[in-house]
């Protein structure tokens, strides 16, 4: 290791006598070529002094020289030397001198080799992260020894707000910055959790207790107790004060509401409380920010999803809204000391009330497309007269691709038109799909049940054979290629009856005035496997004309009305027999029959 970083030294300041001998040719180029004048007068020149991790602790602060002591002998110090992008948690020597004397070790160094490389690689991570880039919970990378450190803003009494890694440690001196890095300078050592899920619930308070027996008892304890190589798990906690808010007392009590819940399995006890036991599980690693970024999970439960929902500062879990119900959501208790809690194979996730898998039959659902999470926070949203522009990356639930720099278009008309400004909530996207451009688009769409579905997109028509074909998607399931091709440049026919129109797979969905540019077409039928949010693809297959303007998606189950109810410009759902007045905006007339 020596010679590496002989080597690496010498290389560094070969370098620097380049770029002096560099900087005197130049310099004396410029006086040869402009000789009257002294170009170096009145001129001031910064020569560069940049410090490597392992030089600034030698030169600066040598408060943190035990850390190097212990890079040296587990082979990290050629790192901590070279040019790089690292952030380092290093703790003071008192800091690893009180850990020493906690565990009963005389030196660190006394260690074995492997053990000081793991201790270096989860004091690493190989990324340059700001305390202005940290977050309550995870940081963004995981350290080298691949496990994630978290942070948080802590205030105890009177005393300054601190930033506690890890649960461990407090930074002292933040964001020092080197040349290979940023330094967070901690005043304790940083150690992995040794417990497994399974093991961190067993150890939880007996306020768990309800929890605690329906994971022991189903075996579910076992399998979080697993600790393989990449193989992650999260854990939704459940107190029994959450469990109260659901008028539970006991496992029994459970059992009521499971029996209810899933029908199919109501004289099964065992597999009512296993299934219910995995639907409080992921296999994977999934911190508040991880679920924060989602919008549904699959859980271990077989084809059972938990779906995720952001609102201001709390993360909703199983909120449900369809036409005619809605579900509160549970909320993550952020607060509680066992959210984001680390463990040796995953995390986590305390809640603030009881989730269930539910079954639920098909239900139709209305869909604005526009209802992207990142746009309903903007102040352009349903604003009239109102637009934003997007690039591919910038919507977080509707990814898109293609050539020559696409983008799609999000406007709010300024009023009311009878031919083609009739779009709901007054606003839309343009999209420009066609091969030439917009290529491809994924939608993450609402939550759908379980069931065989109808697909009707409904946009204002626009371009000349601008084609697409549709596929649907799900986790764990074979992909679903819609039958019908989709033109995005076809009128609707004011002529045929509704029924005409819908054995031809079209329909009004405006509810105030039929006309040929608003339209809507169904792509086919899905199968929807289980609950949750899955994804439509769209395909361009031809066409290299205008944008179309796209504004709902609806999903109506096959064996319901695919032709009612409608909508008005206000998003109100109107049925046959409404009559004009009510129908928004009300001074304006009705055209085509609103009685069938």
């Amino acid at each position: 290791m020596s010679f590496i970083y002989n080597n690496i030294s010498a290389m560094k300041t070969k370098n620097i006598k380049l770029l002096a001998k560099s900087m005197l040719i130049v310099s004396c180029a410029l006086v040869l070529f402009n000789s009257c004048k002294d170009y170096m007068e009145g001129k001031t020149f910064l020569v560069s002094d940049e410090r490597m991790i392992d030089e600034y602790i030698e030169q600066n602060d040598t408060s943190m020289t035990e850390f190097l002591h212990i890079a040296d002998k587990a082979g990290f110090r050629g790192m901590l030397h070279a040019y790089g992008t690292n952030t380092c948690f290093i703790p003071t020597n008192e800091a690893i001198k009180v850990y020493c004397l906690r565990h009963g070790i005389n030196s660190l160094l006394d260690l074995p080799t492997d053990s000081l490389e793991k201790f270096m690689k989860f004091h690493i991570v190989r990324d340059t992260i700001r305390t202005a880039e940290f977050v309550d919970g995870r940081l963004s990378k995981a350290t080298m020894l691949g496990k994630f450190l978290t942070t948080k803003t802590v205030q105890e009494g009177a005393s300054d707000a601190v930033i506690r890694v890890n649960r461990q440690a407090n930074i002292i001196k933040k964001d020092i910055r080197v040349a290979n890095g940023i330094i967070h300078k901690i005043d304790y050592v940083l150690t992995p959790e040794p417990k497994t899920v399974g093991k961190m619930i067993e150890s939880l308070p007996d306020t768990y207790q309800i929890y605690k027996t329906i994971m022991k008892s189903t075996g579910m304890i076992d399998t979080l107790n697993n600790s393989v190589d990449n193989v992650w798990y999260t854990a939704f906690l459940q107190s029994d004060a959450s469990f109260l808010t659901d008028s539970i007392k006991s496992v029994d009590d459970v059992l009521v509401k499971m029996r209810k819940a899933q029908p199919d399995y109501a004289s099964d006890d065992a597999k009512l409380l296993l299934m219910y036991a995995q639907y409080h599980c992921l296999k994977r690693l999934a911190y508040v920010t991880d679920l924060s970024m989602s919008s549904s999970e699959l859980t271990v439960a077989t084809n059972q999803v938990i779906t995720v929902k952001v609102s201001k500062d709390s993360l909703i879990i199983n909120e449900y809204q369809s036409l005619t119900t809605f579900e509160k959501g549970k909320t993550v208790n952020k607060q509680s000391e066992w959210t984001d809690m680390s463990c040796n194979n995953g995390v986590l996730i305390d809640l603030d009330g009881n989730i269930t898998p539910v079954k639920r039959g098909p239900a139709a659902v209305y869909w604005e497309l526009t209802d992207q999470p990142e746009i309903k926070r903007l102040k352009e949203y349903r604003k009239r007269g109102s637009y934003v522009t997007f690039k591919p990356g910038e919507l977080s639930e509707l990814s898109f691709g293609g050539k020559n720099s696409p983008t799609i278009t999000y406007n709010v008309t300024s009023s009311y038109a009878e031919q083609g400004g009739q779009y709901v909530h007054y606003d839309y996207f343009e999209i420009p799909m066609r091969p030439n451009l917009l290529q491809w688009m994924e939608i993450k769409t609402p939550v759908l049940t379980e069931g065989v579905y109808y697909v009707w997109i409904c946009w204002r028509r626009g371009g000349d054979n601008n084609k697409f074909k549709t596929t649907f998607k799900q986790d764990g399931m074979e992909d679903q290629v819609l039958p019908n091709v989709f033109d995005l440049g076809e009128y609707f026919n004011t002529s045929n009856t509704p029924e005409v129109n819908l054995n031809n797979g079209m329909k009004q969905y405006n509810a105030k005035a039929k006309n040929s540019v608003c339209c809507s077409r169904n792509c086919g039928a899905i199968k929807i496997e289980y609950t949750g949010r899955h994804t439509l693809r769209m395909d361009a297959l031809s066409g290299n004309s205008q944008a179309a303007w796209w504004d709902m998606i609806q999903f109506i189950p096959v064996d319901q009305n695919q032709l009612w109810p409608r909508f008005d410009i206000d998003g109100n759902a109107i049925y046959p027999g409404t009559p004009c007045e009510l129908i928004s905006p009300a001074d304006q007339r009705c055209v085509g029959d609103l009685l069938n």
